[in-house]
């Protein structure tokens, strides 16, 4: 096998447990408790963008886990 379809098959493995990561935080996060929004609210945010901007921060973190672990597998890939 390629070094390209050994990365390609990488990116793919990567992308199916961030979608599932992500996927089953959001679904976690539609059960918790969302007394931070009173703050959030005092500061002039809406419930939505509240929510939204709860969401998109998770899905940064694990983003942003994905990202490193997926280069640094790759350059792995690369080396050997």
């Amino acid at each position: 096998m390629s070094i390209e379809s050994k990365i390609k098959k990488l990116a793919e493995e990567y992308r199916l447990q961030l979608e599932a990561q992500v996927s089953e935080r959001v679904k976690e996060m539609e059960e918790d408790n969302e007394d931070h929004h009173l703050i959030y609210k005092v500061l002039g945010i809406s419930l939505e963008e509240g929510r939204n901007i709860d969401v998109y921060q998770n899905k940064g973190r694990f983003l942003y886990k994905y990202a490193g672990s997926f280069i640094e597998q790759a350059t792995k890939l690369c080396f050997t």
